[in-house]
């Protein structure tokens, strides 16, 4: 009987020593911040594995429920002594709310759970790891939350024009684009020309912010008086308007979100409208890149 469980034991412990494969396959400890994006890396020590798939969940211990829905990635193949490096794009609502929940609360937390197979002994393995907030590095520091916070900028060379009763030509300059406008005497009063940001298909993603202390901030420069009305367009059909009045030099205009919306990733559209009625027959503007600021 003595020999029997010696050998089970024996037999037992060759399989995990020989198939199974925790220890070889880590995830490093570091997340690195490099070029506005999350780097993650697993390490593959031995032979080759496959199948290799790595979930991500955000935990509310508080609540005792996940945070939204799971980040799944795959990959085929990982050779002997190779890495397998994820790049996690902060646009993604799922990495916008991991990364602002670790930095600003203790009660949720952030788990990978990956699974493998080996390519030899077809025998899977699988890990959790926690991603701590001590693990966010960026040049070899701490992540800080002033460095998640840091102004998003829209570059003017994403504005989208139109006309209706009036002719609009963009000129691109080195940090604006320059909007000149001609409306005729037998236009209609309600013509308009516009330029706008298009967000129907890549809708702001702005959770990380606090509404009540994060504006839009919009430069514009003219030669004379120019009146334009800033328009922002919901995803439920209702447009919030908001006049702005240029004159010669720069024009600064700060618009808070406390005063849009309550939801940012509602917001589909932002125009900045010319009426003819409002206007000279010709004229025009420059206009700079949207910055979105919290402080």
């Amino acid at each position: 009987m003595v020999g029997i469980v010696a050998l089970a034991l024996m037999t037992t412990f060759l399989t995990i020593k020989l198939f199974w494969r925790l220890d070889d396959v880590k995830l490093l400890s570091d997340v690195l911040w490099e070029d506005d994006a999350l780097k993650i890396q697993f390490q593959n020590n031995g032979g080759s594995i496959c199948d290799m798939k790595a979930t991500f969940t955000l935990y509310d211990e508080d609540k005792m429920e996940n945070v939204g829905e799971p980040k799944e990635y795959y990959m085929p193949v990982l050779v002997k002594n190779s890495v397998w490096n994820l790049k996690m794009d902060l646009n993604e609502t799922f990495w916008y709310r991991a990364v602002y929940r670790l930095l600003t609360s203790s009660d949720v937390k952030l788990y990978c759970l990956f699974s493998f197979v080996d390519t030899k002994s077809g025998q899977s393995s699988i890990k959790v790891e926690e991603i701590k907030r001590e693990n966010l590095k960026m040049q070899n520091r701490l992540f800080q939350y002033r460095d998640f916070i840091k102004p998003v900028c829209f570059s003017w060379k994403g504005l989208l024009p139109i006309e209706n009763g009036g002719h609009l030509y963009l000129i691109e300059k080195e940090n604006s684009v320059l909007c000149q406008y001609h409306f005729t005497k037998r236009s209609s009063l309600s013509s308009f020309v516009m330029v706008y940001y298009n967000f129907h298909d890549r809708p702001l993603n702005l959770e990380k912010y606090n509404r009540d202390t994060t504006y839009l901030e919009m430069t514009f420069k003219a030669d004379g008086i120019v009146n334009l009305t800033l328009e922002i367009k919901l995803a439920q059909g209702s447009i919030i308007r908001r006049s702005i009045s240029l004159v010669k030099g720069t024009t600064k205009y700060k618009l808070y979100l406390s005063e849009i919306v309550e939801n940012i990733e509602e917001v589909r559209e932002i125009c900045y409208t010319l009426f003819k009625e409002d206007n000279e027959l010709q004229g025009s503007f420059e206009i700079e890149s949207l910055v979105i600021v919290t402080r």
